[in-house]
């Protein structure tokens, strides 16, 4: 069913992005927890690029050819999202106390680790931005508001 899958695909959203903005609190999570946190959401970041397969598929195949603009700007921001989060993911490991790294702590991989993660962050908020509607609809289909009161009649009670 669309709906239904239009629900889990907002739920995964919501999860990623939660995760996303939590990695930046670097304070409140510390090193562990923010590792962890950044292992998981790189997994559920891998899952949902597999669980869209057909569609980059489908756009990767007709990019140059007959497709819409929106789909080759929905494309280029995936793209972008892809190679940040794969930026963020392969650099992180490389800092992280998990591992004996060529990288080490050195000041200039965790810059880049960081940069990367703010630019991937600005990424993040356009294309939030250029689903605000999709975003809006499923949210209100999750969500139903109650039924306002008909002005001028009274409640029965």
């Amino acid at each position: 069913m669309k709906s239904n899958r239009a629900i889990t695909n907002w739920m995964l959203d919501a999860v990623l992005f939660t995760s996303f903005i939590i990695l930046f609190l670097m304070d409140l999570t510390g090193v562990e927890l923010h590792q962890w946190i950044g292992l998981a959401g790189g997994t559920i970041a891998f899952y949902h690029l597999l669980d869209h397969a057909d569609w980059v598929e489908a756009v990767s195949r007709r990019l140059f050819g007959k497709t819409s603009g929106r789909a080759r700007l929905y494309y280029l921001v995936d793209a972008g999202l892809l190679l940040g989060f794969s930026t963020i993911f392969i650099s992180g490991l490389g800092i992280s106390t998990w591992m004996t790294s060529i990288f080490g702590s050195s000041p200039d991989w965790v810059s880049f680790h960081i940069d990367a993660s703010i630019i991937t962050l600005a990424v993040v908020l356009f294309k939030l931005a250029i689903h605000g509607r999709w975003i809006v609809n499923t949210t209100r289909k999750m969500f139903p508001a109650a039924k306002p009161d008909v002005p001028g009649k009274r409640a029965i009670q």
